[in-house]
């Protein structure tokens, strides 16, 4: 048991010294980033401080740089590598496009596939026109529905009153009163 417990405790404290050498790394890290950037600054106001003494801008230095490296002001220099990027990004794109085809030739050479004849459009079609019809038939009313055989008599116009005093749950002397006092 002794043994269990020292290779326990020594597992601990290496996983202990592990995270403090990373956290004292990383503190480290941050440390030198903040001094490298503070270095920077101080080397770009010093060497801004002596062009300024020369009488130099540094947008004036630059394009006399470029000027002394191409022979081309900074202007130029935009222009043609502009054009240069697109002229490239053409060729690129017209390369993939004969990839893409030169991979689909190979692999209709390698396994020539069969066109598919697809199904399921017929199958939308057949119940849109199901839908529509059971719809239609549905949305008629039982007026507009043709009459059965023996249901009316054939002579009847429907222009006669009706035998009962009601009328779809009113008496018919009242629809009459009511349209007279307005």
């Amino acid at each position: 048991m002794d043994e269990v417990e020292t290779l326990s405790r020594a597992g601990e404290n290496v996983g202990k010294a592990v995270g403090t050498g990373v956290r004292t790394a990383r503190h480290g890290a941050r440390r030198a980033r903040h001094a490298g950037s503070e270095v920077t600054r101080q080397a770009v106001a010093l060497a801004e401080q002596e062009l300024a003494s020369r009488g130099i801008s540094t947008d004036d230095l630059q394009e006399r740089i470029a000027q002394r490296a191409t022979g081309m002001s900074r202007k130029e220099l935009a222009k043609r590598s502009e054009k240069a990027r697109r002229k490239w990004e053409k060729r690129a794109a017209k390369q993939r496009k004969q990839l893409a085809e030169g991979a689909r030739e190979f692999a209709e050479r390698i396994e020539p596939s069969k066109p598919r004849r697809r199904k399921w459009p017929w199958l939308l079609l057949i119940l849109a026109g199901l839908a529509g019809a059971a719809a239609a038939a549905l949305s008629r009313r039982p007026e507009e529905l043709p009459p059965e055989e023996g249901s009316f008599p054939v002579g009847d116009t429907g222009s006669q009153p009706p035998a009962s005093s009601t009328e779809n749950g009113q008496v018919s002397g009242v629809q009459s009163e009511q349209g007279q006092h307005h």
